[in-house]
């Protein structure tokens, strides 16, 4: 930073800098930080000779790190430095123990380094530059930490501090010796630089000479790998000359790592490769992207402005002064109101619905924009910017300062607009990446199998080569014996002779008889099944105990547990010492569950031994020797292990990606944190993301490729350069998700090799089998019963289910009793809809079961007479009233109507009498027509049909729950505790559409399909959660305690409270409002510590949770900033694995999808679906042809319009228009604003003209295309918003955002490209069933806002629970489940809703409500988050796996219908009016003219004619199949369709045959062909015919010449 405050307030300005005792009092701080600056030099001179400056800053950090007054700063190391040192250690020796003893020392009052002084890190300013002599040179410590140990630093050029010991290395050379110190000089120069860059030239040298410069197709430029070479050597020479800055060089040298290792060249070139097949997405995802940006623009322009300002009659009041200037006084931030340790002022809205200001204060528009004035939609650039982070994970800030400024309303926009484009956006990115790796892995398959049938050709050919050596050489040789032989077995490896004596000799045991007999005995007690049982047994008692520690343990408990420990690793060890007894170390270690048993076992030893802590954690790894009896935990193991090392160079890459943005970020953005700090931060101390260090700056690197790289941008391009900034972090978001994406995907298909399902060892499983087979035999021979299994009895055979079987979910349902109707063919539906009404009606069947019948025989009455008949009659009316399709759209209407009233049943109905009475009768209207409806469904289908359907039971269960609720009101017990949970039980109501829409019922038949497969993957995931919930406990317990100020909202520093003890005492002393606190989220006991392991999966905002742990220090002591660091590693690791396993999640998903396609099963579509499916995969590529006029005139506009210039110069137009409007601004000009009107008047006139040429020559055809009509809305709106534009932007929508509309031509004009049209037909045909998904989700997240409504309204506010978004009414509630369902910060909402007393006040009244207190329930709390996010996880899932499956199967549907073939032979009708089937060739042209597209070839077109080689028939006429046949094959090619077109048009005109001979004589190529040779044989005849002709007539004047001159002479 190159000014600092002023002198008046030097003293405060060296405190804030250097990071002393600051309060956080953000109006005195702004305050503080627009005050008059003054230099660098100035603060430094006072800081190093004022003594008052020194005595303010007595009891800060600086007044240690500083020099004595008057004494150099920089000082060389000498032999009396050292002497100094030892004196310094012998004193702090004394003061220590002194303390010790005095029990005055505890961990966190020691001393330790300073920050700003750790190696690495540059000089802080108020040194000063040291002088030139002094760099690269042996200094005296600065830092006090280091002033009693033996280290020196050393400061290079750019005053970075380098540390080292002063000991002697190698207990040679001292700090003064000649070679280490010219050794410190070259370390801490540029030096290495130059040595490195002598060593790259030479390098390159032998690459020229050896291959060439340039010309040849292998010299060495050839090669692109090699231009890095080029780029390092000549980074490398002008650095010497030019400052071109470090990161060009680095990212160069690092990129070299890339060529010399094994295989990484042709990973990253496939990488590159396939970014071609991104350009299509790219194509899509800028228009839309466009769009959205600029309908955000439209909408929400200047809107982030509005804050709350003190109201101008009370600042008058505080000042006490009349002649204040407004404006100045509103813009003061010192007015505005700010919420608690928040850097902006509270955004607020003048709408009703918008967020509102405390009182005393009004909502105006002044000022900047949050987040240092990065977040708006003022601009188009800002708004992309802010689309784009609607696209992260830290989207829902901006959508609640959004609807906090303009409104609730707007939410709808969101959710219909930006989140669908978002979904669309990355679907396709996924499903095209999806599709690129698939491509990519089934072509590294093929080539793999290629080589291998080499392979084995070359093996067949060396062994039928063999085959005659080695019978002879059996024949030579006399048989050994089994010894022997498996010594020559062994001599084969490829190992040295002196492995196998050493193997001999100690790693085989077979030194007696009783030895070996012993062996024996121990391998048949080790190999039986009770041994097995027994291990499994103990491992499963073992982690138990490890999941019983907690805190606080009583010493009795910690006792117990440490010797269970010790116990069971003495179990452990000697189930090793027995297996290596009996089976030898030789073949012991042969296996690898050995190996990893026999680790855990010598760690767990050493920890006993040595009371190691440390070494716990790998103990707690004996969790996965359960793999070794549990297949999908074995599976998930294994999957992970192949995987790694299947993608090992996939991995490698993306690792040095992150290293290299890593020192990047680092070399970029480092000074500007640390100049620049306290424009980011209250007490201008360094913020925990921040580029200053290569650690932080890996982590920021890691956070931004899991999504949140919207804050740490933020503050990056608040310190440093913002185009910089943007640069870097989009180049780090796009090729980073890139390449995790890749490894996603790759993983997810590498997955499914055979590999990988393999089952753990058969062996094992098998005896466990039989040990607990032989138990039950045993038991059942104890209580006389016969247990004798036929072992050839398999136990899984398949029981063959009952025809009227109703007990799941995917059963038929029944109101439609007689079939499936996916099931029916469509002749069975032809029957049935033949058959007379009276024969369609089945009997109801019996009410009650044959049970009830024998216990009852009154019951079962003769339907055929009497009352009987009459029984049977009305039984017959309710069923043919239940089975009628109105009956269900009525209880549907019924069923959303009752839904809808429990939304007014929020906190304000106490206070609504009328609509309180309105809601209790509509409630016990609903409850009546819901028992008349059960009652109705008993008498049509019977009480045992009824209660044989799982969606009957739902509606049952549902019904009572009402019925009690219904109860309890009417008897005065609705206060109740149970009563109120039933109550809100009522919230389910909704889900009884399901049942009643097919669509949903199907998709959640699929789902529920899937339940056995999930169980068995969730107990997969809570094992592996389980390890690291054991080892949170071991590292954490305890230790997310602090003591917090209720007072000031404030947590002490650690030099004020320290620990539990020291807080308690203030608290009791002082009264100070101290309490010692524990997070909500915390690791103090196992169970406890899955919750925010679920946080760290789920949630996109999971940095709370880091920090506690990275801030705690010891147990029950107050946590420091950033005291231990690299815990962060914890997090990444579990991260990483998280990233596994849902990988492993989606695998198990799409297993069971195919399983179910392969078995014939339709996914998620139901019978419309699918007619929907084909009809629209016909008709994508159809458009009816308009016919073109008559009338010449028309006939020419027509041709204009419908051309592909006029196309494409429209979309020039809409683009431009949409140029003009991103030109627009908040704040612009009214020069500007007359420019920006004028040119939308002018393309308002295109647009007009446009309309006007299409109306004329399309006639009343315009109106039947939707694109014509959505022009004419749009245009329509265009001028209504010109006249009554004030109007429009007061109660409707600005003008501008139905313009933006227009951009669909875009899609138009590209869904004639290949790779396009798929994506968008993709799209298409999924649409239905992400209808029905979508439609699941809402009704999840309406049932469960309701049931959050009913729970959670009273609860205290916190975190993110506000007044806008809380669970007081339904569409806040709403709110606050649209962020818990898109996996942002939840936990901002569970951890208000899990506050228990004192946190809260559970007596508090609440007016008009029979709840009092504003406390939640943990229990309800955590049970309702977490089954509604596994539950929206699996939906969104869905969501995009339909999307990925319509990618991968869709082939850009049926390029040809049956419409076509009607087109072609309407369109012959007017060429061959008599029906013959021919006509002649020279109307050929004409007629493929004529054709509608994708059969038509326009004129002119004889080559292409030509080519297609249509036969030719006597008198030059072509048959009507012939010319069918060959369009299709033009459009289709040699595809595989060909066949079954081929057959269908062979059917129809076999059915009509052709009345004259069909028999061809030639084709117009052959024809043409013919002509040619004619033509060139008629010319060569000619020349020749001319040159004989040439020749007579010379031969013929030579002779005339000749007699003529005998003649003379």
């Amino acid at each position: 930073m190159e000014s600092v405050v002023a002198d008046d307030v030097v003293k405060v300005g060296v405190v804030v800098l250097v990071g002393g005792e600051v309060r956080r009092a953000v109006p005195v701080m702004r305050r503080e930080r627009r005050m008059m600056m003054v230099s660098k030099a100035a603060l430094r001179s006072r800081l190093l000779g004022d003594r008052e400056v020194r005595a303010a800053l007595q009891n800060t950090r600086t007044a240690s790190l500083l020099p004595p007054v008057g004494e150099e700063v920089f000082r060389r190391l000498t032999p009396a430095s050292l002497g100094k040192i030892q004196q310094h250690r012998e004193a702090e020796e004394v003061e220590l123990q002194a303390r010790r003893r005095s029990k005055e020392v505890t961990e966190n009052n020691q001393a330790k380094p300073a920050r700003d002084l750790e190696a690495g890190k540059p000089l802080p300013f108020f040194y000063g530059n040291p002088p030139p002599e002094l760099l690269n040179t042996p200094l005296e410590e600065l830092d006090p930490f280091y002033k009693s140990q033996k280290t020196f630093i050393v400061l290079s050029k750019d005053n970075s501090i380098h540390r080292f010991d002063a000991e002697p290395v190698w207990f040679l050379l001292s700090p003064f010796n000649l070679l280490r110190t010219v050794s410190i000089q070259i370390l801490t120069s540029s030096y290495p630089l130059y040595v490195f860059t002598a060593i790259y030239t030479f390098e390159a040298i032998i690459k020229v000479v050896s291959r060439g410069f340039c010309v040849g197709k292998f010299t060495f430029l050839r090669d692109p790998w090699n231009w890095l070479d080029v780029v390092v050597i000549i980074t490398g020479l002008l650095t010497a000359f030019v400052d071109l800055g470090i990161v060009l060089k680095t990212v160069a040298r690092v990129l070299k790592i890339i060529t010399f290792i094994p295989g990484l060249k042709t990973t990253v070139g496939a990488l590159v490769r396939s970014l071609k097949g991104l350009a299509n997405v790219l194509v899509l995802v800028v228009p839309v992207l466009s769009v959205l940006a600029l309908a955000g623009m439209t909408l929400f322009m200047g809107y982030l402005k509005s804050k709350c300002v003190i109201q101008w009659t009370e600042v008058d009041n505080v000042t006490g002064s009349t002649g204040i200037n407004y404006q100045e006084s509103i813009n003061n931030p010192d007015n505005h109101y700010f919420l608690h340790s928040q850097l902006d002022a509270l955004v607020c809205g003048n709408a009703s619905d918008s967020g509102r200001c405390p009182e005393g204060y009004i909502c105006l528009k002044v000022g900047n924009n949050p987040d240092y004035g990065y977040t708006n939609f003022d601009s188009f650039g800002w708004s992309l910017l802010s689309v784009v982070r609607l696209m992260s994970h830290y989207w829902e800030n901006l959508v609640q300062l959004t609807l906090r400024a303009s409104g609730t309303t707007y939410l709808t926009f969101f959710v219909l607009v930006f989140f669908p484009g978002c979904f669309c956006i990355f679907s396709l990115t996924v499903a095209v990446v999806a599709t690129l790796s698939s491509e990519r892995e089934e072509a590294g398959f093929t080539e793999l199998k290629r080589r291998e049938e080499e392979f084995a050709q070359i093996l067949e050919a060396i062994k039928r080569s063999e085959e005659g050596e080695q019978a002879a050489c059996r024949a030579a040789l006399s048989p050994e014996p089994d010894g022997e032989n498996t010594e020559s077995v062994e001599a084969q490896r490829s190992c040295s002779p002196c492995w196998f004596v050493f193997a001999d000799f100690f790693l085989k045991w077979n030194c007696c008889g009783c030895w070996r007999w012993l062996k024996q005995r121990l391998y048949s007690f080790i190999t039986s099944p009770f041994f097995n049982l027994g291990v499994l047994i103990c491992l499963i008692i073992n982690i138990f105990f490890m999941c019983m520690e907690h805190y606080p343990m009583t010493e009795l408990f910690e006792r117990t547990l440490n010797e269970a420990d010790l116990v069971f690793t003495l179990i452990f060890t000697v189930e090793m010492l027995l297996k290596l007894v009996a089976m030898d170390p030789y073949r012991y270690f042969q296996v690898g569950w050995n190996i990893f048993d026999s680790i855990i076992v010598a760690v767990s030893l050493l920890q006993l031994t040595f009371d190691t802590h440390g070494l716990r954690w790998f103990v707690v790894m004996r969790v996965f020797r359960l793999a070794r009896w549990w297949p999908s935990l074995h599976m998930f193991m294994k999957l992970i292990w192949t995987s790694v090392r299947t993608l090992r160079n996939l991995i490698l890459v993306l690792l040095i990606m992150v290293f290299i943005f890593s020192v990047v970020g680092m070399q970029l953005f480092h000074q500007g944190f640390n100049d620049s700090v306290c424009r980011i931060s209250l007490d201008c101390q360094l913020p925990r993301w921040h580029f200053c260090d290569f650690f932080h700056s890996f982590l920021i690197i890691i956070r931004v490729l899991f999504g949140e790289v919207i804050q740490i941008m933020w503050d990056s391009m608040e310190v440093s350069d913002e185009i910089t900034c943007l640069i870097f972090f989009s180049m780090v978001l796009v090729i980073g998700n890139l390449l995790v994406l890749n490894l996603f995907l790759s993983l997810l298909l590498s997955s499914f090799s055979s590999d990988c399902l393999a089952d753990p060892e058969e062996e094992e499983k098998s005896k466990v089998k039989m040990a607990f087979r032989q138990i039950h035999r045993a038991l059942g021979a104890l209580l006389g019963k016969s247990t004798h299994v036929n072992p050839d009895h398999t136990d899984n055979k398949e029981v063959p289910s009952k025809k009227g079987d109703h007990g799941t979910l995917t059963s038929a349902s029944w109101w439609a009793p007689t079939a499936d109707p996916e099931k029916m063919s469509e002749d069975d539906e032809e029957k049935e809809k033949k058959r007379p009404p009276a024969d369609r009606e089945d009997p109801p069947e019996d009410c009650c079961s044959d049970k009830c019948y024998r216990c009852c025989p009154f019951l079962d009455v003769d339907t055929s007479r009497g009352r009987g008949r009459v029984w049977s009659n009305f039984r017959r009316a309710c069923l043919s009233i239940v089975q009628h399709t109105c009956f269900e759209s009525i209880i549907i209407i019924i069923i959303v109507l009752s839904s809808a009233a429990m939304v007014f049943e929020d906190v304000h109905l106490q206070h609504r009498q009328v609509l309180k009475t309105v809601v209790a009768r509509a409630d016990q209207v609903f409850t009546c027509l819901f028992l008349m409806e059960m009652f109705l469904k008993w008498l049509a289908f019977g009480v045992k049909k009824y209660f044989s359907d799982a969606w009957s039971w739902i509606d049952f269960l549902i019904l009572q729950v009402s019925l009690v609720s219904l109860a309890a009101d009417i008897f005065g017990l609705s206060g109740m505790g149970a009563f109120q949970f039933l109550r809100t039980l009522r919230a389910l109501g909704l889900l009884r559409v399901i049942s009643r829409i097919q669509g949903l019922r199907v998709v959640v038949e699929a789902l529920v399909r899937t339940v056995p497969s999930m169980l068995d993957f969730l107990l997969v995931v809570l094992v592996l959660w389980m390890v690291f919930s054991i080892l949170g406990v071991n590292l954490f317990a305890g230790r997310f305690n602090y003591c917090f100020n209720e007072t000031s909202q404030t947590m002490p520093l650690p030099e004020i409270v320290n620990n539990k003890t020291e807080c308690l005492w203030l608290s009791m002393e002082n009264d100070t409002g101290l309490r010692w606190k524990n997070t909500k989220l915390h690791y103090d006991n196992v169970l406890s510590s899955f919750l925010p392991l679920l946080q760290l999966a789920a949630a996109s905002d999971n940095v709370d949770i880091m920090y506690s742990a990275v801030d705690a220090t010891w147990v029950e002591s107050q946590p420091i900033f950033e005291a231990n660091q690299y815990v962060y590693l914890y997090f990444i690791c579990f991260i990483i694995s998280s990233f596994f396993t849902f990988n492993f999640f989606i695998r198990v998903i799409i297993n069971h999808l195919q399983r179910d396609k392969s078995a014939g099963k339709m996914i998620y579509r139901t019978k419309e679906q699918q007619k929907y499916y084909k009809s629209v995969q016909k008709r994508l590529m159809q458009q009816k042809p308009v016919p073109r006029p008559q009338n010449c005139f028309q006939a020419r506009l027509f041709d204009l319009v419908t051309g592909r210039p006029f196309r494409v110069f429209m979309v020039v137009m809409v683009c431009l228009n949409l140029v003009t409007m991103m030109v627009e601004t908040d704040q612009q000009s009214d020069q500007m604003e007359i420019v920006l009107h004028m040119l939308l008047l002018a393309f308002i006139f295109i647009f007009v003209a446009e309309f006007l040429l299409k109306v004329v020559a399309l006639r009343q055809h315009y109106f039947t295309d939707g694109w014509n009509i959505l022009d004419l809305v749009v245009l329509a709106y265009s001028f209504l918003g010109i006249v009554l534009n004030d109007y429009f932007e007061k109660y409707f929508v600005s003008p501008g955002f139905f313009i933006m509309l227009r951009v669909v031509h875009i899609f138009r004009l590209l869904y004639w490209a290949q790779g396009i049209r798929k994506l968008l037909n993709a799209l298409l045909l999924s649409l239905p069933v992400l209808f029905h998904i979508s439609l699941l989700l809402f009704i999840l997240m309406f049932t469960s806002s309701i049931f959050g409504m009913f729970n959670f309204a009273y609860v205290k506010r916190g975190y993110s629970i506000d007044d806008m978004f809380n669970f007081e009414t339904f569409g806040s509630s709403m709110m606050c489940l649209l962020m818990i369902t898109t996996s942002t910060s939840w936990d901002g909402f569970l951890i208000p809703v899990m506050d228990t007393p004192p946190d809260c006040d559970a007596d508090m009244e609440n007016p008009g409500a029979a709840i009092s207190g504003n406390c939640g329930s943990p229990t309800v709390a955590i049970v309702f988050f977490v089954t509604h996010i596994f539950l929206t996880l699996l939906l969104v899932v869905h969501l995009y796996i339909v999307v990925i499956l319509e990618t991968f199967e869709s082939e850009d549907g049926e390029p040809l219908s049956d419409d076509d073939f009607q087109m072609f032979y309407k369109t012959w009708k007017t060429f061959d009016p008599e029906a013959s089937q021919f006509i002649q060739y020279s109307e050929l042209s004409d007629f493929c003219d004529a054709l509608p597209d994708p059969l038509r070839i326009p004129k002119p077109s004889p080559i292409t004619l030509a080519h297609m080689e249509l036969p030719l028939l006597p008198g030059d006429r072509i048959h009507c199949s012939d010319v069918v046949q060959a369009l299709v094959t033009q459009v289709l090619g040699d595809s595989g369709k060909m066949n079954s077109l081929k057959a269908r048009m062979e059917e129809k005109f076999m059915a009509n045959p052709p009345k004259t001979s069909c028999e061809p004589i030639s084709s117009p190529l052959q024809g043409q062909q013919e002509a040619v040779a004619a033509t060139v044989i008629q010319r060569a005849y000619r020349k020749h015919a001319l040159q004989q002709r040439g020749d007579e007539e010379m031969a013929v004047q030579s002779v005339n010449n000749g007699g003529g001159g005998s003649a003379l002479q």
